[in-house]
């Protein structure tokens, strides 16, 4: 198994938001998104149900062993690429979030709403944005829960921007700089279960919005006229 977690397709929400992530951080919030993907596969993949607790015990267990210093998982094994003082990935509030996924799985398929909560804080606090207040815990989790509703169904700009805006007037300028990542994956979710296709303009598109938003967000202007 490569030891290197993978990164996300070229041009997806995920994509934009790893390009507008400093360097220095850019490895260990790659990391983080390969591991929340395979943590919570048991319900994103739709496996069988059996097949689905067997994996998601294992992740358990290595949480634990993870904390202790003991991982066997590559991706965990292997952080060369990190910087020295980067903060651990707290596998456990992973697996505790998508436990809840997986025992919601029948009432509210397709799942996944719990650890897209706790990946965003997660990376909150790899990208410099804690303490986290409950304020800001509470705006993290509106974001997620935007992002992971808008990949599962197309969203119009304008209910992208009337859900966005009321988050943002709440966001210090301070902390708009720190989460551009994450701002960008939420609105770019919306835009692309949007689109009906890839296209050369899109991406043109995604390219521009992308920039123009991230320069906001750096400047900390994002909910001013």
């Amino acid at each position: 198994m490569n030891n290197a977690a993978p990164m996300p397709p070229p041009g997806s929400a995920r994509y934009f938001a790893l390009l507008y992530t400093p360097r220095a951080q850019r490895p260990v919030l790659a990391r983080l998104l390969a591991l929340a993907d395979e943590i919570g596969a048991g319900v994103t993949r739709g496996l069988d149900h059996d097949v689905a607790h067997a994996r998601l015990a294992w992740w358990q267990r290595e949480a634990g062993q993870y904390a202790l210093g003991r991982a066997q998982h590559p991706w965990l094994r292997s952080r060369t690429d990190e910087p020295a003082a980067a903060p651990a990935i707290d596998l456990n509030a992973l697996a505790q979030a998508a436990a809840i996924d997986l025992a919601q799985t029948l009432q509210k398929p397709p799942g996944g709403e719990q650890l897209r909560r706790a990946v965003f804080t997660a990376a909150a606090q790899l990208l410099g944005a804690g303490p986290l207040s409950p304020a800001l815990q509470a705006i993290l989790a509106e974001l997620a829960t935007l992002s992971w509703r808008w990949e599962q169904a197309p969203a119009a700009a304008s209910e992208i921007n009337a859900a966005l805006q009321p988050l943002l007037a709440r966001l210090t300028a301070a902390s708009q700089c720190a989460l551009v990542p994450l701002l960008l994956w939420t609105s770019l979710a919306g835009r692309h279960a949007a689109a009906k296709k890839t296209s050369p303009r899109r991406a043109l598109a995604d390219n521009i919005y992308a920039w123009r938003l991230a320069r906001r967000a750096a400047a900390g202007t994002l909910n001013s006229p």
